[in-house]
Parts: structure tokens; sequence; C-alpha cells
């Protein structure tokens, strides 16, 4: 199973004060606030099993005209539930859960001394924390007394814990509302779905094969301040051992390729050697991925091991994209700092396109994006097949890769890069820019791409310098939908830096 395929590990505990017992039923509190702890669960999981985060808000973008997958759902697995009742029981519950946590789920139905909660939260340092501040009741019964001071609210428990999280600089999200509030449900969705992008990021694996092509020093960083910064490892592969899987795959699977790319896209390309030689590094890099369980990758193809040699002899970009189809992000020209963001863009928005700003028009406050032949299936319009074609790039070549082509259906957008910064105590930033693909169309642009307008009204010379002076490099990842709040607070989650333009 690929990192992409893992469920998100979930603890979701509540804290409990037996004070309160005296004065509202003894046993019948602690009854009570177990099955209201059942059913948020409940809740939670049907949330996150068929809400859309991207969805929530006006600012989400359903792209009735796209078939975006990715990150509609959150897979979850909640392996821990429990009340909290005093700082010496949330230890001994903290010690019971087995394995790694992506996401903490702090359900909040009641005031409780905040050492409760933070008691668990301790033994798992840099775990994604969502507080869920929730009622039963969404509102105060004509007969308010004692008794719902006690068992009705959450606006006391809340603060108690979130206060402690603020002192001692944990970070977390806050979602807020009734129990049977369809709304929060999905703001709740959408918070849990983020936070496990923030825990997916702290243990990836990007692999990367070989260099960055000479002199591209914007598109590379140091492993180990990444490392220690994010805790996202670069997994090192000799562009050699690429050229042998390549080198090896049989007939057989090529051909099982091809049925793959004709009942996908419209064919215009041979199944000559090129024909071949794409499909066959499509099979490839999807066997590297899956025994190497990495996350996202990067890849300069332009050594003399692939492009520029004989066995390989054609660029890689149909598998490339084909990965990031399937859910591992792929960029070209060695660039791991565009693969982080491209981790970002695919998990939040559900696709994720790496491209280049490449014109800027200053009549209409338009910018052209493209790229050199890399793809995501998952953003091609509903009802259209991508065509399959050489590789415009490499005519010249002896051999001409193959590169789908289409054109992004219009809709909110959001382009992010990720960075090295000097500003950032981290070292490092997300820089993220909100706006739209526009109705325009480009069709001899000669890769998929299309056009996008920054949301501000500034105009485009001021948004796109601004975008330039945050510090973002010459790549990019493109993503349907307002992502820049997401991609804010899974910055916060890993404690780097994000700057948003507009």
């Amino acid at each position: 199973m690929t990192s992409a395929e893992a469920p998100a590990r979930a603890a979701v505990v509540s804290p409990y004060w037996t004070f309160w017992e005296a004065s509202a039923g003894g046993s019948t509190l602690r009854d009570d606030r177990r099955a209201l702890l059942a059913d948020a669960v409940a809740t939670l999981r049907d949330a996150t099993a068929s809400v859309d985060p991207r969805l929530s808000g006006e600012n989400r973008n359903p792209q009735p005209d796209a078939a975006v997958g990715g990150a509609g759902s959150v897979s979850l697995e909640v392996i821990a539930v429990s009340l909290l009742d005093s700082p010496e029981s949330a230890a001994v519950v903290a010690r019971g859960v087995s394995g790694e946590l992506d996401v903490i789920v702090i359900v909040i139905t009641m005031a409780a001394p905040p050492t409760h909660g933070m008691a668990f939260l301790d033994r798992f340092e840099g775990v994604p924390v969502v507080v869920w501040s929730v009622q039963r009741s969404r509102n105060i019964r004509a007969g308010f007394d004692a008794s719902d001071i006690t068992s009705a609210g959450t606006a006391v428990g809340t603060p108690q814990l979130t206060n402690m999280l603020a002192r001692t600089g944990r970070p977390h999200e806050i979602v807020v509302g009734a129990l049977d509030d369809e709304a929060c449900h999905v703001r709740l969705a959408r918070a849990v779905g983020v936070a496990a992008t923030a825990s997916a990021l702290r243990t990836a694996r990007i692999a990367r094969v070989g260099q960055p092509p000479p002199g591209y020093a914007c598109v590379d960083t140091d492993p180990e301040a990444l490392r220690r910064a994010t805790g996202i490892d670069l997994v090192a592969v000799d562009p050699a051992d690429l050229r042998r899987r390549w080198s090896a795959v049989d007939g057989a699977s090529i051909d099982q390729l091809q049925r793959e790319a004709e009942a996908t896209a419209e064919i215009a390309v041979a199944w000559d050697t090129a024909g071949r030689r794409s499909l066959a590094g499509a099979a490839a890099l999807e066997a590297l991925d899956n025994e190497l369980q990495v996350a996202a990758g990067a890849m300069n193809c332009h050594v003399p091991e692939l492009r520029f040699g004989t066995e390989v002899g054609v660029t890689p970009c149909y598998g490339l994209g084909r990965e990031t189809s399937r859910g591992i992000p792929w960029t070209c020209a060695g660039d791991v700092l565009t693969a982080v963001a491209m981790l970002v863009g695919k998990r939040l928005g559900g696709a994720a396109l790496y491209h280049e700003v490449e014109v800027i028009d200053f009549d209409t406050d338009e910018v052209a994006i493209a790229n050199s032949g890399e793809h995501d299936l998952a953003w091609c319009p509903a009802g259209r097949r991508p065509r399959l074609q050489p590789n415009p790039w490499y005519g010249d070549d002896p051999l001409t890769g193959a590169c789908m082509w289409f054109e992004l259906p219009p809709g909110p957008a959001s382009l992010i890069g990720f960075t090295p910064h000097s500003d950032e105590p981290s070292g490092y930033r997300f820089i993220v820019a909100e706006g739209h693909i526009t109705e325009r169309s480009l069709p001899q642009s000669p890769t998929v791409g299309g056009v996008f307008r920054f949301a501000g009204d500034a105009g485009v010379a001021e948004s796109w310098g601004a975008w330039a002076t945050a510090g973002v490099n010459h790549h990019s990842s493109a993503s349907p939908g307002h992502l820049a709040a997401d991609v804010a607070t899974v910055a916060r989650h890993l404690g780097v830096g994000c700057v948003a333009v507009s």
C-alpha cells in the first residue's frame, strides 16, 4: 500500500470531570457523556467518509464540469475512543494507543480541568489536534437551569483546554457546532482532512531521481534541513536504477498499459518504440513508488541514463502524470520543493498540476499556465477524453515520448508553492494564491494547462509581483478550489511559514 492510500489513524477523546457528578445525577452524567462521545464518533466517521471538505463555504469549488477525485473523503481509522476523567487516566489511555497517530480529535462537551486533555496530548507531541466544541442541543432551552450549565454546553470546557494549547504553542483547529448540524460536519471533515494532510507530510518519503539540472538551485534544498523542519525524508534514487527497471518491463505489462491508455484517452501516438517505451516508463515508475512506499517524487530525466540514453531515450512525462493521477505527485527537473506543494494540493484539492506561470496578459489580468508534459487526470473535464500525443517539447529527439493533453475546466483554483526562506524561523514557507481558471481557451498550448486570474483586485502586475516577491520558484502546483486557509493550517500544524497572495 502506498502512503497515499493509507487511512489516517485517529484518537477521539473527551475530557470529563467527576466534580459535577454530585450535582448532575452521579453516574448518570458519566453515562450521558459516554453516549454523547459515541454519537460524536459515529458522526465523525460518517462525515469524513461522505463529506467533501472542498465543498464547505462559498469559496469551495464543486467542479461540476470536472472529475476531481482524491481528497473528497478522508479515509479515517479511529483506533482509540475514551473519556479522560483525570490526568492519570488520560496517561493510561495514551499508553494504550498502539502505533502512530495522524490526528487527535478532542471532543469538548462540558467543563473539565485542562490537565485531563493535556496529559493525553503531551504523549503525542507533533500530532495535529482538532478540538470539536460540540453541543447536543442547538439552542438554550426555556427551562435553563444549573443542569444545563453542567451538561448542555461546550463554551466553558473549550477555552479551558485551548488556553493551554495556546500557552504551550500547540497548533490546533477549533470546530464549533451542534451534533446534528450538517454544516458543522463539513467543517469537521475538512479540519480532520487538513490535519491528516499535515501528518502525511510529517512522515512523507519523497523520491528524488538524480539531481536537478546544473544551475537549478531554485528547485533544490538541503535534505537534512527539510527533514528537520518538516519530517519529510528525501529518498535518493540513482537514475541508473530507474533505467534498469524501465528496461526490465515486460511486453505483457506494456500491453496492459496500452489498453488502459486506449480506454482513457484519444490516442494520437503510434505504439512504436517511442510509444511503448513511454508506457514502460509508467510501469517502472509505478513499481518504484510501490517498492519505496513514497508519497511523491521529483525527477530530472535530462541525463544519459534516461532521456539521453539508448536504453530509454524518451522523456517520462506520461508516467509522471499517471502517478500523479494515482495519488503520488511527481515533478520534473528534480524539483523536490514543488513535490511538497503538489502533495498538499493533491490531498486538499483532489488534483495537482505541476506547472509554470508562463506569460502575463496585462490587458485581461490573466496568466497562462502550462508545463513540459505532466498531467493529473483528476482535473480533466468530465465527459471529455484527454489526448495522448507525442510531447511537442521534444519533437526533435530521436524518440519522442508521450504526454497527455487537455485544458483545465473553469472554476476556483489555487496555486501553491513551497520554498526555503530566510524570514521563516523554520527555514521554510508555503506560498498560496487563490484565483480562478477562466473560460479562456488556449487550444494550441502544447501541454496541459489553462488561464489563471488572481483573486485580488490589484491587477495582475501587482498580484504576480507579490507572488514572486513571496519567494516562490518558477514552478508551482495548481489545484481546484480556494485552499489558502487550508494550506495555512497545514503550515501551522507543521510549524512552517505560509504567505497568502491575492
